[in-house]
């Protein structure tokens, strides 16, 4: 028993769980978010019952789609919080923070547009990530005072839908100069 008194879920219904997530990543990445409930649950080598005892809804099963994608994001900006110097920081998260390749890119993005719900996820996975390593480098004086963790969020994507690592690695360097708060 776990320490609120429950069990803990059995391996046969954490391996479909991941069976579900895994399935429903690569099925949405290939044919897009309109499949049907029942042909991820097929494709995971489940049941649509099993995919309800997991995920009420598909809209759920987006969100957490959406919580698994976030994650290598989630390990750049604890890379960031232990960075001592602050700009150092901020430009770890600035050009690794978007830790998908071009694909999850693309899935993160039309998973965000599947609802309302799934794109306020999405913004607040973002803007969770990027608000610390912002407010602390403001916080230093050396970010403008003119810029959100969304504006941040915003020149992050521009600079990743470059078309490849030379171009996106100057529009970087280019957008973080000009980010940088310049004393007089």
């Amino acid at each position: 028993m776990t320490a609120a008194g429950q069990r803990a879920p059995r391996k046969d219904q954490v391996r479909n769980r991941r069976r579900l997530l895994d399935a429903a990543r690569l099925a949405f990445a290939e044919q897009g978010p309109d499949l049907s409930i029942e042909a991820i649950a097929r494709s995971a080598g489940v049941g649509a019952t099993t995919f309800y005892r997991h995920f009420p809804t598909k809209d759920e099963l987006v969100l957490h789609l959406l919580d698994d994608l976030a994650d290598g994001a989630r390990r750049v900006a604890a890379e960031a919080a232990d960075t001592v110097d602050d700009w150092d920081a901020f430009r770890t998260v600035f050009t690794r923070g978007c830790a998908l390749d071009e694909a999850e890119l693309r899935l993160f993005d039309a998973l965000c547009r599947t609802s309302a719900r799934a794109a306020e996820q999405g913004r607040l996975i973002t803007v969770s990530l990027i608000t610390p390593v912002t407010d602390r480098v403001r916080n230093s004086g050396l970010l403008r005072r003119d810029v959100t963790a969304e504006d941040v969020a915003a020149f992050m994507r521009m600079a990743d839908s470059t078309s490849d690592a030379r171009q996106r690695g100057i529009t970087q360097r280019v957008l973080l100069t000009g980010l940088r708060a310049h004393r007089l």
